[in-house]
């Protein structure tokens, strides 16, 4: 048994997550453009008052849900990676924005392939932070709100570093799609001028 007690390494943690952001903003080039399309129509929509050129009111709705009804902005981007081993099924990856906030972003990243009926296919939601550009993921497989640290034993039978766990996994997700993925479609830039 293991009597050493586990300490967390901020700065390699926050390394990870400020890579995880350039990894998918290497996935998906158009989100940037996507987001300030999304402000731009939520700041359009809202109350400006009755003065020309008033402030619009973000306070009652400072966000803009992906997929809404009457929306018909769509930031998703598949991805398929072939099997290492020659002939092999062919693992598709999509990543969604399902909200877009003015600081934040979330995407969904979820694996469309089942490689086996015994486990279930990952699925991460990943927080962007736009003004610190760093990434993070906040739920794996339905698990949410993780903490830094988690005492062992413990009841949900998370590892102590199971925040961090997740985040690597995360990077070497995203790095296997850029290394060895294809989009299947092209992304379309808006032009934010």
């Amino acid at each position: 048994m293991n009597d050493r007690q586990y300490v967390i390494n901020l700065s390699r943690q926050m390394a990870d997550c400020d890579a995880n952001y350039i990894r998918l903003l290497k996935l998906m080039p158009e989100l940037e453009s996507f987001r300030i399309k999304c402000l731009e129509s939520l700041a359009s929509t809202a109350s400006y008052g009755n003065q020309e050129g008033a402030v619009p009111n973000f306070r009652s709705r400072d966000f803009y849900t992906v997929g809404a009804a009457g929306s018909e902005a769509d930031c998703t981007r598949e991805f398929v990676i072939a099997s290492p081993v020659g002939g092999g099924e062919e693992v598709r990856v999509r990543i969604s924005a399902i909200e877009v906030f003015r600081y934040t972003s979330t995407l969904e990243i979820v694996q469309l392939t089942r490689v086996s009926r015994w486990i279930d296919p990952p699925g991460i939601l990943v927080r962007l932070y736009h003004d610190a550009v760093t990434a993070e993921a906040v739920a794996y497989q339905g698990h949410r709100s993780f903490l830094a640290k988690y005492a062992t034993p413990n009841s949900k039978m998370y590892h102590q570093d199971e925040k961090r766990q997740i985040n690597e996994f995360l990077g070497e997700w995203l790095s296997l799609c850029i290394q060895a993925g294809r989009s299947l479609k092209v992304p379309t830039f808006i032009c934010a001028a």
